[in-house]
């Protein structure tokens, strides 16, 4: 057995347990968060550390009201669905979480499309609403990627998410920002050059950017601001606890992984 000792202090930030009330990022949970704080601002400061205003809270609202698709066809809210066949809600929203790490589809998209979004930006330097040079830097990056984050809708010609959310920033006076200018604008010659219409990841992206978040922390804060939808499947999915679900033929099931351990026979005696 290995005995493993250490001084090291492990340092947080997140929350201290007190006598009389408790720390949350260094506030007081009933002094000065309760009542003043929403369940979105609690969640972006989880994900990022940070305290957005009201203003900032009710369009991260409209972001989560928006992304709020729950058809349980869609992965991974079908894992939800199979994980929790066998009884257990939690079972079933901890795995279709799970799943989303280095997913494809949902937040992650928007957290790699604000990366990219950034070293676009970054390319372009004085000459951010130029669309000449925008489409320049635009073509270069698609020459050198089979994939960019942010484009693609599958099975129709627009993201009707995108849609709404544009009519949103709108309502809210937000089009001004310099990242959403951007998006527009990159969304238009990546449809005239490569035929692909850009997806609610790419607004979602630049929306964030503009508010100040941090692009490595919009995963993490789009899956706390989206756990309604694992959360609804996960639950209607333990109650309906299909049998369909719970008894999958082997044909359909393919293990990936390490292989069986295999043991020399022995006698015993």
């Amino acid at each position: 057995m290995n005995n493993f000792h250490t001084d090291e202090p492990l340092d947080t930030r997140v929350g201290h347990a007190g006598w009389s009330d408790h720390r949350y990022f260094s506030r007081w949970v009933f002094k000065e968060l309760a009542g003043n704080v929403s369940t979105t601002g609690l969640i972006v400061m989880a994900a990022t550390g940070q305290v957005i205003d009201d203003n900032d809270c009710d369009m991260l609202d409209d972001v989560a009201t928006i992304l709020t698709v729950a058809d349980p066809r869609i992965y991974p809210l079908k894992l939800a669905r199979l994980a929790s066949a066998y009884g257990s809600s939690l079972a079933g929203q901890a795995a279709a979480v799970a799943a989303m790490e280095g997913a494809i589809v949902g937040p992650q998209i928007s957290q790699d499309a604000a990366f990219w979004l950034i070293d676009v930006k970054t390319e372009l330097g004085r000459s951010i609403e130029d669309p000449i040079e925008i489409r320049k830097v635009v073509e270069k990056h698609f020459s050198q990627k089979t994939r960019i984050s942010g484009f693609g809708v599958p099975f129709r010609k627009v993201d009707e998410r995108r849609l709404a959310l544009t009519e949103c920033v709108s309502a809210r006076n937000r089009s001004e920002g310099a990242y959403w200018k951007l998006q527009n604008v990159i969304a238009e010659i990546v449809l005239d050059i490569r035929g692909v219409p850009a997806n609610v990841g790419l607004s979602v992206a630049a929306l964030s950017l503009d508010m100040g978040l941090r692009p490595g922390d919009l995963a993490s804060l789009y899956i706390g601001l989206t756990i309604n939808v694992f959360l609804a499947n996960a639950v209607e999915g333990a109650k309906q606890a299909p049998g369909i679900l719970r008894c999958i033929p082997d044909k359909h099931v393919e293990y990936v992984g390490v292989p069986p351990r295999t043991y020399a026979k022995t006698t015993c005696k």
